[in-house]
């Protein structure tokens, strides 16, 4: 009697050759899964907060990357994207995304030319872009990240270094207990002003159409780009006075034009700068319309003894 045999049908399937080839999307998601991806058991799964629908979106996106047909899950607070097959799971795991590996998380060998989409991963993953505001209603830049694991922080360090030449970073380590009670570490890296500008040139500037990124993130890394310009590239002779006087540059001018009802040279005198230093910081400022330089009212305004 013929012994018989039955093929196993899969439900869902996915590129399993993903992860053996590197390529911007590859680096992406193993950036990504680096920060927020686990393996159990013989899955690969990605859990992210139903807070933001570009999660949801995102997640749609790996998947597309993947050429995959698993389904995104929606959960109680989630969307969940798992993905069962042997060849995807041992290829992922000699890249260093291990069970449990949140303190022992290694620093795979990413080749530079796909290392930014990797920290682009890791970005999105376990990063921020924040506006922080600073003394004399200036704002400041911050590009951040956080992992569980020093080790990879600190190559993290010395490979954004090394691609960027950053002048300056600030890695801590924080400790707090949850509301469980359990004691955790986490190590924080964080780059500020003209580096955090530079950190985000890096990893956003000149994306192709294939180039993966969180929607929410982009939209956060044009805002500071925005408040860089604005805020940042101040001229330092306006910076210093805006010290000085312990107050930013248009409430100043304000204060003096309006309550005071200085001109510009009693300003200039008041602030001890040139007039037409004056000239141009009410022009930047929009404390006044801006007339003409050159004209009559202009030389009437900047020179007048």
């Amino acid at each position: 009697m013929k012994q018989k045999f039955s093929l196993k049908r899969y439900k869902y399937a996915a590129n399993k050759d993903f992860f053996k080839k590197w390529n911007s999307q590859m680096a992406y998601v193993l950036g990504f899964t680096c920060a927020d991806g686990n393996v159990h058991g013989s899955t690969l799964a990605w859990d992210l907060s139903d807070k933001f629908y570009s999660n949801q979106k995102l997640l749609e996106k790996i998947n597309t990357a993947l050429n995959s047909t698993y389904p995104i899950k929606k959960r109680k607070n989630s969307y969940r994207l798992r993905i069962s097959n042997s060849i995807i799971l041992s290829d992922i795991q000699k890249l260093g995304i291990v069970p449990n590996k949140k303190k022992i998380l290694a620093f795979p060998d990413v080749p530079n030319e796909y290392l930014r989409d990797f920290i682009r991963g890791f970005l999105d993953g376990d990063g921020w872009i924040t506006i922080r505001s600073r003394k004399n209603d200036l704002k400041e830049i911050c590009v951040g990240f956080s992992n569980g694991s020093l080790t990879f922080m600190k190559i993290l360090v010395a490979k954004l270094n090394q691609s960027i030449s950053l002048s300056g970073h600030n890695l801590r380590t924080r400790k707090k207990i949850t509301p469980k009670g359990i004691k955790t570490t986490t190590y924080q890296l964080e780059y500020y002003s003209h580096n955090a500008f530079s950190l985000i040139q890096y990893l956003y500037n000149n994306l192709e159409e294939n180039d993966l990124y969180l929607g929410r993130k982009f939209q956060k890394q044009l805002e500071a780009r925005k408040i860089y310009f604005e805020y940042s590239l101040k001229s330092k002779s306006l910076r210093e006075k805006e010290v000085e006087f312990g107050m930013n540059m248009k409430s100043l001018l304000q204060e003096l034009m309006f309550q005071k009802g200085f001109d510009g040279v009693q300003i200039a005198k008041e602030l001890n700068v040139h007039s037409s230093t004056i000239y141009r910081w009410l022009e930047k400022t929009n404390v006044r319309k801006p007339t003409i330089r050159g004209s009559e009212e202009w030389k009437r305004r900047v020179f007048r003894n």
